[in-house]
This record gives C-alpha cells, structure tokens and sequence, in this order.
C-alpha cells in the first residue's frame, strides 16, 4: 500500500512539476484536427410562386381561375429537419501569450454530411389543400455542411508552470457557410387524383409533375464561441492538448434560387418574373472535439 501510494504521488509530481518552455511568453503557433457535431437542422423554406391554376405554361388560357390570378399570392412557405451528425473539424491559429493571458487568430474548418431528406412540412393553406391527393412526394433538406470561420480569441491559462495546464476562453468572429439544400415535390401520375383542375386536358398536363431545387446555398454570420481545454507541455517549445468548444451563429438565410424545374417546365409562370425560393435556418453552430500540437516560437 505504501509503494502504490508513493508511485501515484511520484506522478503527481511530475504532472505538476514545471514543463521546458511551458510558462515562457511569446508568439505561437497552433493546430488543431477533430471531430465536431452539427446539431438538428431545421430549414425554413418560402418562395414566390403563383398558384398552380395561375401558371401561364400549364394552363395558358386563365380557365378555371378568378380574381385569385389578378395580384401575387402571399409567399408559399414549407419546411424539412434533419437529424445531427458528426464532422470533421480542423483549425489554424497564431497568438502571443503574455502570463496566464493568451489572444489569437484562429482560423477553423467544420464539415458535416447531414443526407437526411426528410418529408416537407407545407406551412401554407393552398398548397396543404393539395398534400392528400395530388401531391405523391415531397421531400427535402440538407446534403453537407461546410463553413470557414474567423475567430479573435482570448484565453486565460490556470496552473501556469506546470506540465498540465487547464485553460477557458471565448472568442467573437464569424463564418461563411456552405449549404447543399434538396427539395422535390411530384404530383401524383394519376389524372384522376388532380384537384387542381376540373378539365381533364389540364389534368393530364398537370399529372406527374415534379418541381425541383437542388443547390448549393451560402451565407455569411456573425459568431461567438466558448473553448476549454487541457494542455501538456512535452519538449522546450511544444505542447499538445485536447480542446473542446461551443460555436454559435447568427441565422442562416440564402440569397434567391430558381427552381431547376417548376412543374416540370422553367422556373417562371410567364408573368414576367422569375420564381425562386430563399431557405433560413437558425441552426448554425456546432460542437467540437479536437487535438492540438502548440509550437512557441
């Protein structure tokens, strides 16, 4: 029991016993490779489409329409979620350490593969009405996820002089995001289910179509994050460690797509504008998981 207790203590000693280099001031340079997870994403979806009745490339003659074709309809709005993932995250950062007190520039990178199509949730009336019978698929959400982000770090290092140093910190910076979105609605091949129309023509015409959206989808927010880590110092200029962090965004919102098709046919109903769709999503931030090899110079 005394030898046992006298080994753990040795190494308690030596855990803390001052590290080559680690309590020296100066600049450094740090790397960082791991794994973050991305959180549920909830995209929120709205475009400016007419109705279908209105469309000028389906039903050129206005038939069966009244004053709902005279000015342009509220947005029609849907939405899909897909479920966390994991990702790979890697970073850069050069600071200079002065005492307990470290400030840097961190640059990291995060991917996540997210493919988890799920079915549309319509958040609009008139296109609800057509959920039961007309419409056979409507799917979407998110491919990968990548974003490039810029933080201004601080960070305080306790136990300063030992070979283990704790150490928190919190930055302030933003991102730039890359979104591969997915939505696709098809109408039922069947005639006889359309109730968009009463004339059969025009439901043969309607039957089987499909609008689709698939595009990469980008913006830029701002950010904050929060870090925590624990450092070994293993030579005079190099340390290693283990560093977690919570980063959080601003909301995501794309700028306007087109339909790579809209009823099967262009993205427009031939009333003179271009029918896109834009695509929100406050789900922005990530966790993550990375280790750290430190270089003072």
């Amino acid at each position: 029991m005394r030898q046992s207790t006298s080994w753990i203590a040795g190494i308690a000693a030596a855990l803390l016993a001052t590290g080559p280099g680690s309590a020296q001031d100066g600049l450094y340079a740090e790397t960082a490779l791991g794994s973050g997870l991305a959180p549920h994403m909830l995209l929120n979806s709205t475009d400016n489409d007419w109705g279908t009745r209105c469309d000028k490339l389906i039903n050129p003659a206005g038939l069966e329409t009244g004053t709902e074709c005279d000015t342009p309809p509220p947005p029609t709005a849907w939405s899909n979620e897909s479920r966390g993932t994991l990702g790979v995250m890697a970073g850069l950062a050069v600071g200079y350490r002065r005492g307990p007190l470290r400030v840097e520039a961190e640059y990291h990178f995060r991917s996540a593969a997210y493919h988890d199509y799920s079915l549309t949730v319509i958040g609009d009336i008139v296109t609800l009405g057509k959920a039961d019978q007309e419409l056979e698929i409507a799917i979407g959400g998110v491919g990968d996820v990548r974003a490039h982000n810029l933080f201004a770090n601080v960070l305080y290092d306790f136990l300063r002089g030992s070979r283990i140093v704790p150490y928190i910190g919190a930055g302030v910076g933003g991102g730039y995001m890359f979104l591969d979105y997915f939505s696709l609605w098809k109408r039922n091949g069947d005639p006889s289910r359309i109730a968009t129309f009463e004339d059969p023509l025009l439901r043969a015409k309607l039957a089987g179509t499909t609008t689709l959206g698939a595009a990469v989808l980008e913006d830029g927010v701002l950010g904050v994050q929060g870090i925590a880590g624990l450092d070994c110092g293993v030579g005079d200029h190099l340390t290693v460690g283990l560093k977690v962090r919570r980063t959080a965004f601003k909301a995501f919102k794309s700028g306007e797509r087109e339909w790579d098709q809209l009823r099967s046919h262009d993205s427009t109903v031939g009333r003179g504008s271009r029918i896109v769709y834009v695509v929100e999503t406050p789900d922005t931030g990530a966790y993550g998981v990375t280790l750290n090899m430190r270089y003072r110079f």
